[in-house]
């Protein structure tokens, strides 16, 4: 008979003997499990699991917020407007107007320049009570200014309507140093 080494450890204040044979087989029933766990959904749908590759040629990592170039910085304004382009102040960040242009076109505009920014938008309603009819919103930036917004409110049948919505720009600032 073999002779088992064992080793205690102290669990919730009182010791706890295990056996290196009992923590071995812990491991290797982990590794099984894990093993079965990755392997399940291809094995579940019939398909085999691809080998594995290399990349012969690494990606470049992605560049977090901080990194982003060095001489500038990462800014947001937002916007909450209602149908009839009523800009909701309180939930709305660095916006300066919206404006109805036609039934479904709007127009906001920002504080800071946008114009090298990254836009998005969704259909939505002030506060956080209730349910945003349906429908679907197309946001680029204003022709001929740096700081405006052109948005397109649709509703499910792709007619132009007016609809409530949320806008988001995310954009870098020159630092002056």
């Amino acid at each position: 008979m073999e002779s088992e080494v064992r080793t205690s450890r102290r669990v919730n204040g009182r010791s706890r003997s295990i056996t290196w044979a009992a923590r071995g087989l812990s491991a290797v029933a982990g590794t099984v499990i894990a093993g079965v766990l990755i392997a399940s959904p291809a094995a579940a749908a019939d398909k085999p699991v691809p080998p594995n590759t290399t990349n012969p040629k690494p990606a470049a990592p992605a560049k977090g917020l901080g990194e982003h170039e060095k001489r500038k910085s990462q800014k947001i304004v937002r916007a909450v407007v209602e149908s009839d382009a009523t800009l909701v102040k309180k939930q709305s960040f660095g916006a300066t107007s919206a404006t109805k242009l036609g039934t479904g076109v709007y127009q906001v505009c920002f504080a800071v320049p946008i114009n090298k920014g990254t836009y998005v938008a969704s259909i939505g309603i002030p506060g956080n009570v209730g349910v945003p009819p349906a429908g679907e919103i197309s946001v680029v930036g204003r022709v001929n200014t740096d700081n405006c917004l052109y948005i397109q409110t649709f509703n499910s049948a792709g007619t132009l309507t007016d609809r409530g919505f949320h806008v988001v720009a995310a954009y870098s600032k020159e630092r002056r140093h």
